[in-house]
């Protein structure tokens, strides 16, 4: 026989105390690895930034599209039962038709008179926008909503396009606060091979795998010894030949890893010089690939989608998806490689830092603000134990 469900919530602290029925709670609704990928890994860690500050009560979105839909009615359920409006909500935006579901939670809220924040991790609502979804779920959230998009950029054009009230807000949290890189980078003396490429991602088309492909067998015929290592897993069955077919032109050349993490993923940022992402996905935003790489002293040549622009070292890194034009860039940068590791080394983990840095005061304002609600209600509870 199933759990019957509680009779009320728990909210866990970070400790893994439950929190008192009395104080406010944060309600996280957002979906959360397995699978893996960037934006399950931001939730990921948006709770453990969360949970530090906040008695949490996590909500699964699920992951089949039959799970989502019950998810999507049974949270608002449970929200309309148990939120009071001293409690907070954070959402998770789905970048897709996923968004959809959310909106019976939204609706219970806002009966319930609770502060919502809604944190965008796609540029889809912008690319093809004005979306119907996206108005739809600004509509019913009404006058106490927040929105959280990656960049300063992506802030104002979201908020052009959908919060006419001012008091729909929009706040700027870039990944770099989630990720912060290490301060230092290990010195170390570049090894002796070929300049060797690199692209890590769930491998799809509007990844830009195919074309990436296409450019690296344009590379082997201008730059001697060149290479390309791919990482990631990959679903699409004409993208899976495609790269058994590169690995057998070019066995010495080219080399595919499958999906990586942990040590695996180290080795691979250790094992390239240089990060190529062409992507043209629709729900591009502001990839924690870059920042990986960049943190691990690689530089990074990609297009201009999404908050990319926002966040590149050089604009001179930006891909143009024309085939000849990006093989002469990164051909003259693969040249110059031997003699100028060092330095590129330093300045894109220097790059990196500086971005986290120019985030961190604004994010830890807006972890704070997101929070405030909880830091009043432990005060008060303080308080009241005081005087007792």
């Amino acid at each position: 026989m199933p759990n019957a469900e509680p009779s009320e919530p728990v909210a866990r602290t970070a400790t893994g105390t439950v929190a008192s029925a009395g104080k406010a709670r944060l309600w996280f609704i957002a979906s959360l690895p397995p699978p893996v990928d960037g934006q399950s890994n931001c939730n990921s860690a948006m709770l453990g930034h969360l949970s530090e500050r906040a008695a949490l009560v996590p909500l699964s979105v699920g992951r089949t599209v039959t799970a989502k839909i019950v998810r999507g009615f049974s949270n608002g359920w449970m929200l309309l039962r148990h939120a009071r409006a001293d409690d907070v909500a954070y959402f998770s935006v789905p970048g897709q038709l996923g968004a959809w579901m959310l909106l019976p939670a939204i609706v219970a809220l806002r009966l319930r008179g609770v502060e919502a924040w809604f944190h965008h991790h796609s540029f889809r609502s912008i690319n093809r926008g004005p979306l119907k979804v996206m108005r739809a779920l600004v509509a019913c959230a009404g006058s106490r909503q927040n929105h959280i998009l990656l960049s300063d950029v992506m802030r104002d054009r979201f908020a052009a396009m959908y919060l006419s009230s001012p008091q729909r807000r929009a706040y700027t949290l870039s990944n770099t606060c989630l990720f912060p890189p290490d301060t230092q980078i290990r010195p170390v003396a570049r090894p002796e091979r070929p300049c060797t490429l690199g692209h890590l991602s769930v491998l799809t088309r509007a990844k830009g795998v195919f074309y990436l492909i296409d450019l690296f067998d344009t590379l082997v015929a201008q730059v001697p010894g060149i290479r390309l290592i791919l990482a990631g897993p990959v679903c699409d069955q004409e993208l899976a030949h495609a790269i058994t077919a590169a690995a057998a032109r070019h066995p010495d050349a080219f080399e595919y890893r499958g999906m990586i993490g942990g040590k695996e993923k180290a080795d691979f940022y250790r094992d390239i010089d240089l990060f190529v992402l062409p992507t043209t996905l629709v729900d591009e935003a502001e990839p924690l690939v870059m920042i990986e790489a960049y943190a691990q002293g690689v530089d990074v040549f990609a297009s201009a989608t999404g908050c990319i622009p926002d966040r590149l070292r050089d604009p001179a890194c930006t891909l143009t998806l024309d085939r000849t034009k990006d093989a002469a860039m990164i051909s003259s940068a693969a040249t110059a490689m031997p003699t100028g590791w060092m330095a590129l080394r330093n300045a894109c983990h220097t790059h990196v830092v500086q971005l986290a840095a120019t985030n961190a005061f604004q994010g830890h304002l807006l972890l704070t603000e997101i929070c405030a609600k909880q830091s009043s209600s432990l005060m008060m509870s303080a308080m009241k134990m005081a005087t007792r």
